[in-house]
């Protein structure tokens, strides 16, 4: 992580994020599975009606159209799904049930920090200061 004068993100927001994908990375691969299964099952029934009735050449153009995008919507779901596999694998380990512990407890103290910064104010010990406003009066 690079210094700046000011960052764009807080480190906190990073790991929360990093945090929320490993909680919910079984949750979405699972739905997306469940979402891939269907279009198998719409792909097989459009080919068995290619295959058995008998269409017109604008019956089938239209079934073609429908056979791509059922393959395009189940790519879409099949990439997630690989995507997510390693870490809805990892997440389910007893490790990685600990690695989302340890960083929202991580992220709980890195947003106290981030929250004194943010308010710090400071109070002079002595009093005055030379060069306050309340000395030129």
């Amino acid at each position: 992580m690079e210094t700046t004068e000011k960052q764009e993100e807080k480190a906190s927001e990073i790991l929360a994020r990093a945090a929320k994908l490993l909680d919910d990375a079984p949750k979405v691969y699972k739905a997306n599975f469940e979402l891939m299964k269907e279009q198998d099952a719409l792909q097989q029934d459009l080919l068995h009606k290619l295959e058995i009735e008998n269409l017109t050449r604008n019956e089938r153009a239209k079934l073609a159209t429908e056979l791509r995008d059922c393959r395009r919507l189940r790519r879409k779901y099949k990439d997630v799904v690989e995507e997510l596999e390693p870490i809805a694998e990892y997440y389910g380990t007893a490790a990685g049930m600990q690695a989302v512990k340890q960083l929202s407890w991580l992220v709980g103290k890195l947003r106290k920090v981030e929250n004194y910064h943010q308010n710090r104010h400071y109070v002079p010990r002595a009093g005055h200061i030379k060069g306050d406003v309340q000395d030129a009066e």
